[in-house]
Order: C-alpha cells, then structure tokens, then sequence
C-alpha cells in the first residue's frame, strides 16, 4: 500500500466519536438536519460546509418525505446528461436523492442569479476524502463498488471488513451487466448488512446500479444502507488522478485542470455539449420567476 498523501486527513481526524469503543455504535450525537434548495428539478443541499453532511451520512437515517436514503454530486456535466434524458431511470435517482450536492461551482454561481442562493460548493470528492477516514476510524460496516482492483486493494488494506464489487468494463447501457453488478452488490449487502454502500465508477453508471439496487432491494431485516454515487472520488482520494490545485477550485476551473489532462476525450463534453447548460439555465430561469 502506498504512504498516505500528505492532503488525504489521518484516519479519524476531527473525529466527533472520539473515545468510543470499536464496534460502538454511533453515540447520536451527529445532527441530521439538513436544509435544502430546489434548483433544476432537484433537491439541492444547501450547506455552508461539507461537516453537516457527513454528519447526516453517518448519523441515524430519519424519513425525508419521498427522498431516499441516496448520495449523488451533480455537476455542470450531470445536468446536461439529466436534461437529455429525462426518461432515463438515472433522473428519478438524482431527483429523489436524500442528499444531492451541488458539485459544480458554475452551479452555486447561477443559483444565486436565479434568487435561490446556495451557501457553498459542496463537492463529491471532498465528501469522500472526509467520509473515509470516518469510515475507517469507526468501522462504519461499508460495501464498495471500485473500478478496478488497484483501488479495491487499496482501500481493503485500510479497512479489511468492508465488501468489495469490481465491476468489468462495460457499458452505461448493458441492462444485464447493470443487473449481475446490483446482483453481487445486494449479495454483498447480505454477508456486511453495511451502513453505507459506496459506488464509484463514474456517471452514468453509478446511478443506473444504484437504481438496479434500489429496485431489488427486499431486505427488510435491516435497514437500507445511504448508497453513495461517487465518480471518480476513489482514485482523487488515493491519487491515482491528479486534483486541480486549490486556487484553480476556488474559481470554478476544476473542469479545465481535467481537460488538459485528456484533451482528446473531454474536448467535446466540455466545449460542445455542456454548452447546452446556458439554455437549460435560461429555461430554469424563466421556470423560477414565472408565477405560482
């Protein structure tokens, strides 16, 4: 296993269970109220930080209306996908999502044009590198979904009780792939009777396998684990992908660090299709002042 990097935080750092006996189970003290902004059709968590929603993670799960007990991260990227597929099973995941984090800056930008301001950016890469430790410090029993075997060992060796799915290369649309995955996942499930089960393959696949879960989830003898929608979280945290440095997040230019990482590839997503986000912002924009 390679030494820990120096911006990843030591295993229960700011820990707010700090003496509690291994195996306890939470002692309650974590707040899970969490407010919330409706913008694009989804349920937005609006947070001046990421602390209160870790917070609501690992704390006891409470009914949230229609909201499942789901982690998603949309970004600039993810809105455009959700737009153009709107019939698309990932929409109802995103859109009954119990925490939905506004990852992209360009979104908190526009929701404050909008009227309806959101505090913070509120990023899926951070949640995880501020979950984990948590996660490893306290045992939290864990199903992880990796997409590959460098990063399942990997994250083993730090917390061996956890169960691990790795997926084969596939494709977003392989219905019968997407089901065997929600298969060893839910079998999975059954062997750790986890809290969390996280999944972090990329979009749009981690939001058709959790709906795969979701929709064959039958366990009543427990209650539904948080399953988290990660992307590429796994590999940031373990630095197998180079971040962008912090200046560069701070003013929204994280996509641009990417894309000259892989210029290639991402040319098109960035400066051809996401170029779709300013009419559907208009849109949104025309939807939220138009009278009730």
């Amino acid at each position: 296993m390679p030494p820990p990097d120096a911006t990843r935080p030591a295993p229960g750092a700011g820990s707010p269970h700090d003496g509690q006996h291994e195996g306890d189970p939470p002692t309650g003290r974590r707040s899970t109220d969490l407010e919330r902004v409706e913008l694009y059709g989804l349920p937005m968590i609006d947070a001046e930080s990421l602390d209160p929603v870790v917070d609501a993670i690992l704390g006891p799960q409470q009914e949230a209306g229609d909201l499942l007990p789901v982690v998603v991260t949309p970004n600039v990227d993810i809105l455009v996908h959700l737009d153009r597929n709107r019939d698309r099973i990932e929409s109802n995941v995103f859109s009954q999502a119990r925490y939905c984090l506004p990852d992209g800056q360009p979104i908190v930008w526009v929701s404050r044009l909008l009227g309806r301001p959101l505090k913070a950016r509120l990023a899926g890469s951070d949640l995880f590198a501020r979950l984990w430790p948590l996660v490893v410090e306290e045992h939290v029993p864990t199903v992880v979904v990796a997409s590959s075997e460098q990063i399942a060992t990997t994250l083993a060796a730090e917390l061996p009780a956890a169960g691990f799915v790795v997926p084969p290369m596939f494709d977003a649309d392989d219905e019968a792939t997407i089901d065997r995955i929600a298969t060893e996942v839910l079998e999975a499930c059954r062997e750790v009777r986890p809290q969390l089960v996280l999944v972090g393959i990329g979009n749009p696949k981690d939001a058709r396998i959790i709906a795969a879960v979701l929709d064959r989830w039958d366990d009543g003898s427990y209650p539904m684990p948080v399953i988290m929608g990660l992307g590429a979280s796994f590999a940031l945290y373990l630095s197998l992908v180079k971040r962008a440095p912090e200046w560069m997040q701070r003013r929204g230019l994280e996509w641009f660090h990417r894309f000259l990482q892989e210029p290639r590839r991402l040319f098109h997503r960035y400066f051809v299709r996401d170029l779709a986000f300013i009419p559907i912002t208009f849109g949104e924009w025309r939807r939220v002042r138009s009278p009730r």
